[in-house]
């Protein structure tokens, strides 16, 4: 088994360049490896792995797992995830990961590990939730910032639209924070161990209004509530529906909590779908 380092030397000898386009940083603690395999208990069970990169992760999860689903962009490092992995229950796939269904690999049920690309954060996060993946837990390293973004609650300055889809599905855990000199090359930034366990899923209908009412309200952040919903949507009278759930109309967006923001949706069903569908 090769520790990081070893990973990192065998494409520095092939003169591999990391690519700041693709958010490359590649994880040289040997510590933190092993803390991220703890933490995701992928003992005899299918993996699925975003970004598989020089393969640290990889190296370790086909060892423990009963599948091993693995997504790279980068055909340079699939090539060589192909060179130093070959057990039978390896499954490289060489493609865009926020781009794929990956329902139609026949892995999932499946648990969710990565150390994953500083550039598709955001992207991957809400395919995730939007696309309702039967991932019953996972464990990535992102970006500090984007963790406590995920994991904050209302009245912070990281609350946001993340923030309220995944505290109304989700159990959200920073485990580990983690070092930029943990990575090569070093990013300008600390990262962080996010672990998420589902609790349950929404019906359709409610995730739809959910995101657009929540688009609207943030895309106007610093504004009072109803101001923010009459900006797009005036014909509605946003003060009296707000108070029809106990909302109060003069709060910024960043002041509701999830479960106000999930009665509003459930409002916004009932009396706004066909004004908003149109937005």
């Amino acid at each position: 088994m090769c520790s990081c380092w070893e990973l990192v030397k065998i494409l520095k000898d092939r003169g591999f360049v990391p690519k700041r386009s693709l958010g490359q940083n590649f994880l040289v603690d040997d510590n933190i490896r092993n803390f991220i395999l703890d933490q995701a208990d992928v003992d005899n069970r299918n993996v699925l792995e975003i970004g598989a990169g020089n393969g640290a992760l990889t190296v370790l999860l086909v060892k423990k797992a009963r599948k091993l689903l693995a997504f790279e962009i980068d055909k340079i490092l699939c090539e060589h995830l192909r060179r130093i992995i070959k057990q039978d229950n390896f499954v490289l796939v060489c493609k865009d990961a926020l781009k794929e269904d990956w329902n139609s690999y026949g892995i999932l049920p499946a648990v969710l590990v990565s150390n994953l690309p500083y550039n598709i954060s955001s992207p991957f996060f809400f395919k995730l939730w939007d696309e309702d993946y039967d991932v019953p837990h996972f464990v990535v390293m992102v970006q500090l910032e984007v963790a406590k973004r995920l994991v904050s609650r209302e009245k912070s300055k990281d609350y946001g639209i993340l923030s309220v889809l995944y505290a109304l599905t989700h159990e959200l855990r920073i485990v580990k924070r983690v070092s930029r000199r943990s990575f090569w090359p070093q990013p300008e930034v600390d990262s962080a161990i996010l672990k998420g366990v589902r609790l349950n899923f929404l019906e359709k209908d409610v995730k739809k209004m959910l995101k657009v009412l929540l688009n609207i309200a943030f895309r106007y952040r610093r504004k009072k509530l109803y101001k923010a919903f009459s900006i797009e949507i005036p014909e509605v009278d946003w003060r009296g529906l707000l108070a029809e759930v106990g909302i109060d109309p003069d709060i910024r967006p960043d002041a509701l909590s999830p479960d106000g923001w999930f009665y509003l949706a459930k409002l916004g069903l009932s009396k706004l779908k066909h004004k908003i569908s149109e937005v």
